[in-house]
């Protein structure tokens, strides 16, 4: 059923559904006791250098979470891990025409932050950053950067105990300076694994801000499917095994592209951080790759189990998410 309407949810938008199922798809990929960060807000100050502020969607994507936490406890930080629907920029809010409810929800999470008493929000999703950039700028104590460039100025912090082989290209996005910059931090993230190879394709600026639903709809989706087709041969012809995806919503939805193409298709990070002895698989695009929401089930099932998900809502959003296509 959808919202209830109310004086601020003006589109009737299903806001609740929309999150429960990616906080679903997180507590059917992941341990209770193996998740690594926050989703309750603080009622109490509590100081933290940084705050690594994950936002909503890569809940899908629980690899992504477990590696990028896993590479800040390398760097010795003293930083806490925030994100899921408490935690929403607004930026959902502001797509479906809501203002007034995105404008809270992003003055929220920005007075959720700032009981940190951060130096520094080092922010992982590009909608989120894109939202408060350029249209909803709100006054913060903190600086913000991108997890890419926070991680490229330390490079020389890391210990490379796993050396790569071959080559990878990156799959970016062009259309914001600051989408370049990000590019531009993963490039360097990437080169700097030992034996590995950095193949430079081009992109193209009709991709937006990252790939997504909203985003393959604007483009078109023939349109869309052409670009990232040329950029697998680019980087096929260049001779890349690896095309790199820098965004979660990239390579949810490029992924399914390695089941027809010679090329490995995994996010940067697992690239990176595998050289540095860091590793967790990425269960969503095997989860695509079968075909099978009854195998997906039966392998989901010790995380069901112990984060208390009724084998029905398992069953809808498995069905849904990983079916036949």
């Amino acid at each position: 059923m959808p919202d209830k309407p109310n004086s601020r949810n003006k589109s009737g938008f299903n806001y609740a559904e929309y999150f429960r199922e990616m906080v679903l798809m997180n507590e059917l990929t992941t341990m209770p006791e193996d998740k690594t960060w926050k989703a309750v807000p603080p009622t109490e100050q509590e100081h933290h250098d940084i705050v690594l502020y994950l936002g909503c969607n890569v809940l899908r994507t629980s690899h992504m979470i477990k590696t990028v936490t896993e590479v800040m406890d390398l760097l010795g930080v003293d930083y806490i891990a925030v994100g899921g629907p408490a935690y929403c920029c607004g930026i959902v809010h502001h797509r479906n025409g809501d203002e007034e409810l995105a404008s809270t929800l992003g003055s929220n999470a920005v007075r959720f932050f700032e009981t940190f008493t951060p130096e520094m929000v080092v922010m992982w999703c590009p909608s989120c950053i894109y939202y408060y950039d350029e249209i909803f700028q709100v006054p913060a104590s903190f600086e913000t950067l991108h997890v890419t460039e926070f991680l490229a100025d330390r490079l020389d912090e890391f210990n490379f105990i796993q050396p790569a082989q071959g080559s990878v290209s990156l799959h970016y996005h062009s259309d914001r300076p600051r989408r370049l910059q990000e590019a531009r931090a993963a490039e360097r993230l990437l080169s700097a694994v030992p034996g590995l190879t950095y193949v430079e394709i081009e992109t193209d600026i009709r991709l937006g801000t990252s790939c997504s639903e909203a985003s393959q709809k604007s483009t078109g989706i023939e349109t869309w499917q052409q670009i990232i087709e040329q950029q697998i041969r680019q980087a096929q012809d260049a001779g890349a095994g690896t095309l790199a995806t820098l965004y979660h919503g990239c390579q949810r939805i490029i992924c399914t592209y390695e089941e027809r193409s010679p090329l490995t298709i995994e996010h940067y990070l697992s690239v990176f951080a595998r050289a540095l002895g860091i590793e967790h698989e990425d269960t969503y695009k095997k989860y695509k790759a079968w075909h099978n929401p009854e195998l997906v089930l039966a392998e989901m099932a010790p995380c069901m189990v112990a984060s208390g998900v009724s084998p029905d809502k398992a069953r809808d959003i498995v069905t849904t998410t990983f079916g036949s296509d």
